[in-house]
This record gives structure tokens, C-alpha cells and sequence, in this order.
């Protein structure tokens, strides 16, 4: 994951660092709490739906474009960052629901095969197989809520 990127929302440019569960933005730090598709900061409360360059924040339709996160995209793919840590243990990248399973214990996976699908902010999110090998657990099921970091599958 690149340590920064540039979001231009609504024409005016933002640079964002992120820092574990904390983003900065223009040097000021925000620790933002994201459950489904509610962020908070501090006391206010935002329905958030991401739809292609297009943000909805409580309704309210903001264009939006970034620079320097195809990269991030492009491993999260290949199972790199998103969700996964480096004991092949796959994590969830934030608070969600599970859409789907994909794999079972005892499969033999390829490092990017899509292994679980987590749906959070209205968006499905593919948590990858970070190295070649065999699910040796799968800790969630279909259907299910978890929060952010929680292990979902083990590859080894």
C-alpha cells in the first residue's frame, strides 16, 4: 500500500497518508470508526456509498478521483496488502459482513486466488490468497459480521 495518496473531491485536492486505523489528511489526523456504511469522526456520523468516481456522503453526490492508488489496487489483487498479514493469516480490512466463501479448508490456492469476499461500505471487497499453498482454516462463513482485522482464513 503506498504511504500516500491525492484525492480530488469535488475539484479541490486532499493528500491522505494513512496510519493503521488513523488517515491524515493535509497534515491534520483523523481516527475515523467505520462500521457498514457509517464512518464517524469524533461526533459526526456520515452515511457514506462509494459508486465508481462517484461518493455519496448522506445523500449528497461528490465526484471524486485519486492519483496513486493503482498500485494499491494491482496487490491487493495479487493478495499483498489488503487483508492478509505475513503468517498467511487473511484479516479483514475493515469492519463488514461476509458476502461469500470461496475456498474450503484443505484447497490448494494460488497467491491472489479470491478466497473470502467482504462487503463493507456498500462495497465487495476481495480478501486474496497471499502465497501459494493450502487453506488450512476458514473462520467465517457466509452471512456473518466481523470487525476490522479479525482473521477470516489461514493459508499455509
Amino acid at each position: 500500500m503506498p504511504k500516500s495518496f491525492t484525492l480530488r473531491l469535488d475539484g479541490v485536492w486532499y493528500e491522505i497518508e494513512p496510519h493503521g486505523n488513523a488517515i491524515t489528511v493535509n497534515g491534520r489526523r483523523y481516527e475515523p470508526e467505520i462500521s457498514g456504511a457509517t464512518v464517524r469522526f469524533g461526533e459526526s456520523k456520515l452515511a457514506v456509498e462509494v459508486n465508481g468516481n462517484r461518493a455519496y456522503v448522506d445523500g449528497i453526490e461528490h465526484q471524486f478521483e485519486t492519483e496513486g492508488l493503482e498500485e494499491r489496487s494491482a496487490a491487493a489483487h495479487a493478495g499483498h496488502h489488503f487483508g492478509v498479514d505475513t503468517n498467511g493469516a487473511l484479516t479483514a480490512i475493515m469492519p463488514g459482513l461476509i458476502i461469500k466463501v470461496l475456498a474450503e479448508p484443505g484447497a490448494k490456492v494460488a497467491q491472489g486466488d479470491v478466497v473470502v469476499i467482504l462487503e463493507a461500505m456498500k462495497m465487495e471487497n476481495e480478501i486474496c490468497a497471499p502465497k501459494d499453498g493450502t487453506i488450512k482454516e476458514i473462520r467465517v462463513k457466509a452471512g456473518e459480521s466481523v470487525a476490522q482485522n479479525q482473521v477470516l482464513a489461514v493459508v499455509e
